[in-house]
């Protein structure tokens, strides 16, 4: 089957910039006892923005050890982080009550007594912060510099700049949120383990993300709509969240499954639909697509090759971990979790 990224005559796009090898071992636990499970379709556009040049998708990863899903090759972290900086605002804009993520999230912190400062980490323009409310004291961490400063507007600290920035906050918080956050970074393992950093001990780290073990996604591997969004780096599941949960000697607490994007069942089975004939005839579903722009005189876009979205189905998960007391370390209900924060908002 040709590479459904490939032009009409079979030929794929040039590559850009990328870290390569044969073979890699798993980013996360360094296993290497992995598993080819598929090719990723090239990517036409990053955060809302058209690229220049494709991006090549590579291949989809797994680890038969830790159970992490991962992609590559993948773009460097200066590439990306300048991807990043000139993405569409507008691509990231949601209304809280669609967000599922959202309200599980906010449902998980008020039945929690004693979290007072909630970080958002990728908090965009802080609609999350502003949607949770003022009785909490609200920090955030952004790349992206108008979002940051949207968010800055909205009473909402900007603590800092790039998840880096999580090993040198000087004061910890009750609360630290992830959310459609983890799968944009190369070691999930090491970002969890910066989240608990940043966390008070017997605080919450909330994490939201696309999950591996979703039927659909065991069906479409590396063709799934999730994985071949450009800016999507790995890919979790539930067993991963509980081993490496034991190995950061963290608690799982909550786990939920949901959909992106409810949807009624008519459209649930119309994506359903159209990523199964895309699953099977990758090649026909272009050039039906094709065809159906040249019938309404549109241009023919090389991202008719990229996989239908499938948002309606069961394919994330949420988890809450609990960061455990050090020895010495009183509860969260007993310690002054009121403290002001002592970092100032870095200069744009």
């Amino acid at each position: 089957m040709r590479h459904p990224a490939a032009d009409i005559n079979g030929t794929l796009p040039t590559n850009r910039s990328l870290n390569t090898g044969i073979a890699p071992s798993c980013p996360g636990c360094g296993s290497i006892g992995i598993s080819r499970i598929g090719s990723i379709p090239d990517a036409f556009e990053f955060a809302g923005r058209k690229l220049d040049t494709p991006l090549p998708g590579g291949s989809l990863y797994r680890c038969r050890v830790c159970t992490l899903h991962w992609r590559h090759p993948q773009p460097d972290k200066r590439e990306l982080d300048a991807l990043y900086r000139q993405g569409d605002a507008a691509s990231w804009q949601y209304h809280p009550v669609r967000r599922q993520d959202w309200q599980i999230a906010m449902a998980i912190i008020r039945k929690n007594d004693g979290l007072h400062s909630v970080l958002d980490v990728g908090c965009f323009d802080g609609r999350f912060l502003d949607h949770l409310g003022t009785d909490y004291r609200r920090a955030g961490i952004e790349v992206h510099p108008r979002a940051a400063e949207h968010a800055a507007s909205k009473g909402i600290q900007i603590v800092g700049r790039d998840f880096s920035d999580l090993e040198t906050l000087p004061t910890p918080f009750d609360v630290v949120v992830a959310m459609d956050v983890i799968e944009h970074v190369g070691n999930p393992k090491e970002f969890l383990g910066s989240l608990a950093k940043a966390t008070r001990p017997g605080g919450l780290i909330i994490v939201s993300t696309g999950n591996t073990a979703a039927w659909s996604w065991r069906l479409m591997r590396g063709m799934y709509w999730y994985c071949s969004i450009a800016e999507h780096l790995s890919f979790i599941n539930p067993q991963w969240c509980k081993l490496i949960s034991h190995e950061l000697g963290l608690e799982i607490t909550d786990l939920e499954t949901f959909s992106h994007e409810p949807a009624k069942p008519s459209a649930t089975f119309l994506q359903a639909s159209a990523n199964l004939f895309y699953r099977c005839l990758p090649n026909l579903a272009y050039g039906l697509r094709r065809f159906h722009a040249l019938r309404k005189g549109l241009a023919c876009r090389p991202s008719f090759r990229t996989p239908p979205h499938w948002r309606s189905a069961r394919d994330h998960l949420l988890v809450a971990f609990r960061v455990p007391l050090r020895d010495g370390a009183h509860d969260l209900h007993c310690t002054d979790a009121r403290v002001s924060l002592e970092v100032s908002r870095p200069a744009s």
